[in-house]
Parts: C-alpha cells; structure tokens; sequence
C-alpha cells in the first residue's frame, strides 16, 4: 500500500545565523505574523490553532507523531542542509529525534540543497527566508554558499548522515535509506559522489541509498519525484503572469491548479525511472516575498482531498511505495496540514478521509473498469464517502465506550430486523449480540446464500412487522425506505441515524437516556 510522507520544515527555533541576518529572536514565524493581507479576500496571516510552537521542545514533536499516525501521515520527510565546507543549520529538530528514539515519528531526508540569499530579484536559484533589499549584503546577497567539494568532503557528509540511515524510524526502500536531493542537476559531481556514498553504505551493511531526484530526471538516481507545486508550475505556467495584480501577487486558482498536476500524473504514467507524485493542500508565498509572491487562490480542504484520493489511487496502479505531501508545517509559504485557526483539522481530515477511500477503492473498483471513469462516477464517490463518515463517527463512540445498545435501550426496542447482511452489519452484529436486542430476521438482496442464526429474506418475500428495521447500508436508501413502507414496516431507522443521534448526545454534554 502507497505510504503519505510530508515535507518537513525544521525552522521554527532560534539558531544564531538567523539572529545574525534577521535580528534577534527571527524564525519562520517571524514572517507568518508579520504577513498582511495584499487584496480583498487574501487569507493571511495564517495563525496556528496550537501557538507558534518551538522545534527545540519535546513536546512539540510527540504532539506532531500523535497528530500524523491519528489522520494516517505515515512519515516525514525533513528538509537537511548541509552546505560548502560541511555548515550545517537547522539540523537540530533531526538530531534530537535521533535521540529520542521513543517518539514515534518515521522519517527520512531532502538535501536542500541550494545556496541561501537575501533577494530573490538579484539571485536565481536560491532560497530565501524573508525579503529587506535595505538588508543586503556587499557579497551579492549570499548568506551561506552550496558547496560539494571533493570525496574526502563527500565522506563526511556521508559520515554524518550514517546514525540516522541505521535507525529503525529511517524509512527504507528494499532496506535502502531514502534520501531526496532537491536539485540535482545543480551538483557537477553527482555520479562520483552517489557512488562513493552507495560503497560506504555498503561498508555499513545497508544495501545502498535510494536516492530520490526533485522534479529532474537523474539518471543515476533511482526515482524522481514530481515535487508540487513547483512541478505544475514550471510545466503550465512558466510563461504566465497568472492574473498578475497591479503592485500585487500573481494570482491562480487552486482547482485549476489541481487539475494540471493530475493530468501531469497521468501523462507521466509507467515509466522505466519511478516517479513519485505529490499534492499540496494550499500555496502562498507573500509572507516571505511580499508582492513579487504567487498566491494559488480559492483552496478548499474537499478539492485537496479529492486531489489526494486520486493521486493514491495513481501510484497504486503503478507500484508507488509514497505520496509525497508538501507540506507538514511550510507556514512561510502556507503549504501545511496542520490545523490553523480557519480551517481547524480539515486539511488533515482531507488526509484521513483520502486514504480510507483509496483503500476502497483498490480493493474492489479498480479491476472493475478505467479508474479515470470510476471517479467520474460520483455515485461511486458517495458511496465510499458514506462508508468513511460512517465508521469515522462510530469510531469516535467506541473511543468514547458508547455502545449502540443504548439507543435500543432508550426507546425501549427488544426486538429488531436487519436490512443488509454486509460490512457493516458483521460490525454491528458483534455489538449487540450479547445484549437484550434481539434480531429476528434479516432483509438481504443475497438471502439465498446468507446463513445466519436467523432467517434471512429478500425484498421478494414476506416478512413479518418488528418493533424496529435498523438499515446499515449508507447509500441508496430512500429506495429501500419505500420498499420496507410498502411492507408494511413502520419504524424504520438508519444505522448512520442511530450513531448521529448517539454522537450528538455525547456532544452535547448529555447522556441519550437522560435527554
């Protein structure tokens, strides 16, 4: 099954170059607050639901490994930079994950791998972190230079990197660590040093490093990803303005956005190189570039997830082991999952909710008919979105130790039928059979070949009045309501009804027997 890995930003602490080139105290939440809304409608700034965290704390991170396995993120990938000369920054978010081996919090690396400069006007190719044009230094704006040096400088690197390859949360192709460059092409020496770095891998007992290019086809590396939305944007809109605003961003429209990156995907296909596909939930880059920024506008968390479902559904069908998410906390360029004060947790119950009807829909739609047909089909979509909101919530009353016997228990109903003798009935059957609820038959379009403790009739046949028909299919029902009226049954109730009321008791502050 396809693996969700985020992009991880490791910026949110005081290091001292930062104080040095922004002032004291400067981190990536520096800009996010100080953002400003640039035209109407502009959502920025973009406020945290849980406070502008600080990486350094434990906390923070057991609080990010509970949230990812809770909406089904399966790692992190951690931006690494490691510059000429061996530099390092903000390498220690990584380096106190590796000693805290008791958080849960799968992990690999992307070498950013770029030179860090003032201006993004004077300087191509290069990352920065803030604009101040008044700011810039006499060395053409360089902060810290990329560099790659020889193979004794290779080795160090390699050296470094080697305690976070040989641990457990590492995650690993075919026993390889994975480990993404995110420009490549930028680096003259790159066959030479990926084969030295695979022999000391093998020195160390790996089998080597999977290595992963960033939106460029390396030969000598074993996958590519199509990094988002970077990707869509250098194919279909290079030679764009895209709504430029006077003395403003350029504007784009998110759906439209989307659909270019998945009928990217689709052009991609099967390969012989392995690519990757990735999705992101939100793009805005003013609070580090102000005007001269890109703003990809009118997101919505269900676009996201239907972007997402789809992408899954794409890498399953050509073998993908990951989806790439970009990203887990970029604030700077509002690229996150994590819940802000708009959309609270909708982009990571976007994630939840994606992967749930993924697996759907690999189990048993796609060797039915062309997958691209099947998600047109949005009866099929609301099928499956049914089925994930219903166990969604009735999860929710497990964990909160409410049994559905107590709805029985409140309207006083002893004796029941069932219509459909499928997933949901099993589930709801072990439930309730060792309680006073007592089914006498059930309703199936199967009947014949279903075998139970009690008889099981068609739509055909008939069937005699109960207190109470419990209905557990989730779609289709207004047509099964009729039949069961024109047979007569009079108390007839969903199964999804049944959780709801239970749900929204809870809720509420009050018990359903007490309501």
């Amino acid at each position: 099954m396809t693996k969700v890995l985020a992009m991880y930003l490791p910026q949110f602490h005081n290091i001292p170059e930062n104080d040095i080139w922004w002032g004291k105290g400067f981190t990536e939440w520096t800009a996010v607050r100080k953002s400003k809304p640039l035209f109407e409608g502009h959502y920025i700034p973009r406020q945290p639901l849980n406070g502008y965290y600080n990486l350094m704390a434990r906390p923070t991170m057991e609080w990010q490994a509970k949230l990812m396995h809770e909406y089904g993120v399966d790692g992190m990938c951690f931006y690494h930079y490691y510059f000429k000369d061996g530099r390092k920054v903000l390498e220690k978010p990584a380096e106190n994950l590796l000693e805290w081996k008791d958080i849960n919090m799968p992990f690999c690396f992307s070498w950013a791998n770029e030179t860090w400069a003032r201006s993004w006007a004077k300087l191509s190719s290069k990352n920065v972190w803030a604009i101040d044009k008044e700011q810039e230094t006499d060395n053409n704006g360089i902060l810290l230079e990329q560099g790659y040096g020889n193979q004794e400088d290779w080795i160090e690197h390699f050296e470094y990197l080697l305690p976070f390859f040989k641990d457990e949360r590492y995650i690993k192709v075919d026993g390889k660590p994975v480990f993404m460059i995110y420009k490549p092409d930028e680096i003259f020496c790159i066959n030479a040093m990926i084969k030295v770095w695979n022999g000391l891998a093998r020195e160390n007992k790996l089998p080597g490093i999977f290595f992963i290019s960033c939106n460029t086809d390396i030969e000598v590396c074993d996958a590519v990803v199509n990094m988002e939305p970077q990707y869509t944007l250098l194919r279909n809109y290079k030679k764009q303005q895209s709504n430029k605003l006077n003395n403003g961003p350029s504007l784009m429209d998110y759906g439209t956005v989307v659909k270019n990156s998945l009928d990217n995907q689709l052009r991609v296909g099967k390969t012989t190189k392995k690519t990757y596909y990735s999705v992101f939930p939100s793009y805005d880059d003013t609070p580090r570039r102000g005007t001269a920024g890109i703003v990809v506008d009118k997101i919505r968390p269900e676009i996201f997830r239907e972007y997402l479902l789809k992408t899954l559904i794409n890498s399953e069908k050509n073998g993908n082991e990951f989806v790439f998410i970009n990203a887990w906390n970029e604030w700077g360029e509002s690229m996150y999952l994590e819940p802000d004060y708009h959309y609270e947790y909708k982009w990571l119950e976007g994630v939840k909710e994606a992967i749930s009807l993924s697996c759907v829909f690999n189990e048993s739609v796609i060797q039915e008919e062309d997958i691209e047909q099947k998600l047109m089909r949005e009866d099929v979509l609301t099928r499956y979105r049914s089925y994930w909101k219903t166990f969604d919530n009735w999860m929710l009353l497990k964990d909160r130790n409410i049994s559905l016997v107590e709805y029985f228990k409140k309207y006083h109903i002893k004796n029941i039928a069932v219509y459909g003798m499928g997933m949901f009935f099993n589930h709801f059957y072990s439930e309730i059979q060792d309680s006073f609820v007592n089914i006498e038959y059930g309703i199936d379009i199967r009947a014949g070949s279903i075998k139970n403790e009690f008889p099981v009739y068609s739509a055909e046949d008939v069937f005699s009045e109960v207190e109470c028909v419990v209905v557990t299919v989730t779609y289709g029902c207004d047509e099964i309501y009729q039949m069961l009226r024109e047979k007569g049954m009079k108390n007839i109730v969903l199964l999804t009804e049944i959780i709801g009321e239970l749900l929204e008791a809870d809720q509420s502050g009050k018990g359903i027997i007490d309501e």
